[in-house]
């Protein structure tokens, strides 16, 4: 699910189409065929505010907004026969319904006769498992509708339908188009908060005591950026297409606002560079940190086969099987080569200590 629920401030009724359209009753052009079976809502106003989400159960339509000049459907089903409904009302593309029904779609901008086809991803970033969840939106949308399909509840379609009821300011599609990228948008910045107070808390771990699992989440965190990236990058191109099309579906008056949300995902591209970095860079303390304790587990080993490798020598020379070795008649020669162990141990120890080694 995603947690994109802020509420986008929208540009000023007039920088986006003038003022109010009409409130009458909902109508269709004549000879349209006949839809699916839609979730209409309880007030007639335009723009109509939204029903409650357990209104409509899953696979059914959803009217967000119906007016002369503005009509908005909700889907929350893509395998839902309602999409092949919609499709042969209102003229979908095959691949496009085909998109929508495959999983992990990129951002991308398709342009049809009579209809733009778009798929937007939302960001999602769990702490607990560290998993980052790039969920896609799908939007069909012309001069007077938009159809908005995805699978489960969508707190960006949600946000928008429930500022529907405050404001006047949607009479066109592409209003409702940008209030949803906006939505989406608005989630990368606090996600990267997100990730990158995880690679402050993995910088210091790794400076205290580096760990196994330290580095597992390094490696999660380095591939989750990637993907970050991925889908940025493809949600920037989408946004540059948007801003360069014709006025027939995107009113001239709204590219500047496709372009404000480009510069946004601009900026957060720029921010997964840093995170990137910031994660090679931890990544190489804790290979630095690991390296100076493996070398200091090796020092010590050294260390204590130098001193046993001289206590070796002589205690082999004493146990020869031969006569006449020194001290060998001598009662107390065994203290004697015992304290002459003990002596060259501690002389080696106070070597060691004077350069510095232990």
């Amino acid at each position: 699910m995603e947690r994109d629920s802020q509420t986008v401030p929208q540009p000023p009724a007039d920088a986006l189409g003038g003022a109010p359209g009409p409130t009458s009753a909902p109508t269709e052009p004549e000879g349209a065929p006949t839809g699916p079976a839609l979730a209409t809502p309880t007030a007639p106003a335009a723009p109509a505010a939204p029903p409650p989400a357990a209104s409509a159960g899953p696979g059914v339509v959803r009217v967000l907004v119906e007016t002369p000049n503005l009509t908005w459907l909700d889907l929350d089903d893509p395998g839902s026969p309602a999409l092949d409904e919609l499709a042969e009302r209102y003229g979908f593309h095959e691949l496009a319904v085909e998109d929508c029904r495959n999983d992990a779609q990129l951002a991308k901008l398709d342009p049809f006769p009579e209809h733009l086809f778009l798929i937007a991803n939302s960001i999602r970033y769990d702490q607990e498992t560290g998993d980052l969840h790039v969920k896609e939106l799908d939007v069909f949308m012309g001069e007077r509708f938009i159809v908005t399909v995805h699978d489960g509840p969508s707190l960006s379609v949600e946000s928008v339908a429930a500022h529907l009821a405050k404001t006047t300011r949607f009479k066109k599609p592409a209003h409702i188009l940008h209030a949803l990228l906006d939505a989406i948008q608005d989630r990368f910045l606090p996600t990267l908060d997100e990730m990158g107070a995880e690679i402050d808390r993995l910088e210091e771990e790794v400076l205290e005591s580096p760990t196994a699992l330290s580095l597992s989440r390094l490696f999660q965190l380095r591939r989750n950026l990637v993907n970050f990236r991925r889908a940025a990058s493809a949600q920037r191109e989408l946004l540059n297409a948007l801003s360069r099309r014709d006025a027939r579906v995107v009113p001239p008056d709204t590219v500047i606002y496709f372009r404000d949300i480009y510069d946004h995902v601009v900026a957060s591209m720029e921010m997964i560079e840093s995170y990137r970095d910031l994660v090679s860079g931890v990544l190489d303390i804790y290979l630095t940190r690991t390296a100076n304790r493996t070398n200091d587990v090796v020092k010590a080993l050294t260390l204590i086969a130098t001193i046993i490798l001289p206590l070796t020598l002589i205690t082999g020379w004493y146990g020869m099987n031969v006569v006449n070795l020194p001290l060998a008649n001598d009662p107390n020669g065994v203290w004697y080569v015992t304290g002459g162990m003990a002596a060259l141990t501690l002389g080696l120890l106070i070597y060691f200590r004077t350069r510095g080694w232990i």
